[in-house]
């Protein structure tokens, strides 16, 4: 039987207690809405290079996507509606966020390189994290 993950602490909703939520994000309070409109953005990838393109080989630069991200955020402030700048701009935003966490090897702006990475796992497998149910 699998694991149950658990961190000793408790929420009480009047008799019912579940195991505190703090650190691990609040998906309830994510904008779907984004969210749905960016999986257009991702599946129009898809068709158009391949799915999971941007996870393979040896990974895209850092300044690409932020190079990227920028462009697309002028072209939206421009008023250029050709495609839809804000989803291609979030893309690559997490396409630079994926870079920090999968592959920091990818960083190559002179003014990131060293710098403090902001990741959600503290290391790419979850074993260290992971704390037994008494």
């Amino acid at each position: 039987m699998a694991e149950i993950l658990d961190s000793g602490e408790r929420r009480d909703f009047g008799g019912a207690v579940r195991d505190m939520s703090d650190g691990k994000g609040d998906m309830v309070a994510m904008p779907w809405e984004a969210i749905l409109r960016l999986s257009q953005h991702y599946e129009s990838g898809a068709k158009k290079y391949k799915r999971w393109n941007y996870r393979a080989g040896n990974g895209i630069p850092l300044s690409s996507y932020i190079d990227s991200a920028c462009r697309h955020l002028a072209k939206y402030q421009c008023g250029c509606d050709d495609e839809d700048h804000l989803a291609a701009a979030a893309f690559n935003i997490l396409g630079a966020m994926l870079v920090e966490q999968v592959t920091p090897q990818c960083i190559d702006l002179p003014l990131r390189i060293g710098k403090r990475r902001f990741e959600y796992f503290k290391t790419n497998t979850l074993e260290e994290d992971k704390k037994p149910n008494d």
